[in-house]
């Protein structure tokens, strides 16, 4: 059983790192918190099950159907929460604008999918015995998913030229501007790839839960991970949620009704001990 909870909790701490890593990226590109982040995973879980269930495409079309409307959402969410606040005063206001835009989402998806929760086959079918323990195998390809997912974001911003532009964007709007770098153009980039990241973890899930406009709170374990990890720290983003995985696992085992309690029990001792995180970043973080 303690095996099998490990897996449990690895598979749903590497959803929570990619709702994560989004709420970093989402910080560097404009520097706002995105409140709006949980409702980007419910997006894409109506989104891959309409493609994918409803209209019962193959899964290489699904994905590449999926990214695409995930990448045009983008855009309307740039219109939507960044172009009309960008030169407010009040530094707030994208983050207010993110959170309006959340309750948008909600309300869209239940006028369009209905408030019927539905049960998704699972991605992989079929189980595994490590040491006699029969593992799912659909957890093993999750965290597969998401490892690969992590590699590639790295790629993009660390070893690409188009990743070092993004980032340099973000840093100085400004200078960007005067060197030539079409600063809303890469800002549009980097929320694609937000988009994408959290949808793609919206389809990752919903087979080992349900599929629901509840999935949205999923959000609030990640940003327990970012808090654990440290707030602007793509490590400890990663590091935090996985934790928090494995924290929301074991606590099934003394008390599944109180496994809340228990996890954001252990956020606040972190928040006392270490209110910036346990790998907090060096640079400031624009909120």
């Amino acid at each position: 059983m303690f095996l099998a909870i490990t897996m449990n909790g690895l598979a749903m701490g590497m959803v929570y790192a990619l709702l994560a890593l989004g709420l970093i990226l989402m910080i560097r590109a404009s520097g706002v918190l995105n409140m709006a982040q949980g409702d980007l995973l419910s997006i894409g879980a109506y989104i891959t099950f309409y493609f994918g269930i409803t209209k019962d495409m193959p899964l290489i079309p699904m994905l590449i159907l999926s990214l695409l409307t995930f990448c045009a959402m983008a855009g309307v969410f740039l219109c939507a929460c960044y172009l009309p606040v960008k030169d407010n005063k009040w530094v707030q206001a994208r983050m207010v604008c993110t959170l309006g835009f959340s309750y948008i989402i909600k309300d869209a998806l239940t006028l369009t999918f209905g408030v019927r929760t539905s049960v998704v086959p699972p991605l992989v079918r079929g189980n595994i015995k490590v040491f006699g323990t029969p593992i799912q195998i659909q957890y093993l390809f999750i965290i597969g998913i998401c490892l690969v997912i992590m590699l590639l974001v790295w790629l993009l911003f660390d070893k690409m030229y188009c990743g070092t532009i993004m980032q340099a964007a973000a840093q100085n709007a400004y200078s960007g501007r005067l060197i030539g770098i079409p600063v809303t153009l890469t800002i549009l980039a980097t929320y694609m790839a937000v988009f994408c990241v959290a949808g793609l973890a919206g389809w990752l899930v919903v087979p080992t839960y349900f599929l629901t406009t509840n999935l949205a709170t999923y959000q609030l374990r990640a940003f327990a991970g970012c808090v654990i990890g440290g707030l602007g720290d793509v490590r400890g983003a990663i590091i935090g949620s996985l934790l928090v995985g494995l924290i929301e696992g074991y606590s099934t085992i003394f008390s599944s009704t109180y496994k809340d309690v228990i996890l954001y029990s252990i956020v606040l001792l972190v928040l006392i001990i270490k209110p910036k995180g346990l790998f907090a970043s060096k640079q400031g973080v624009k909120v």
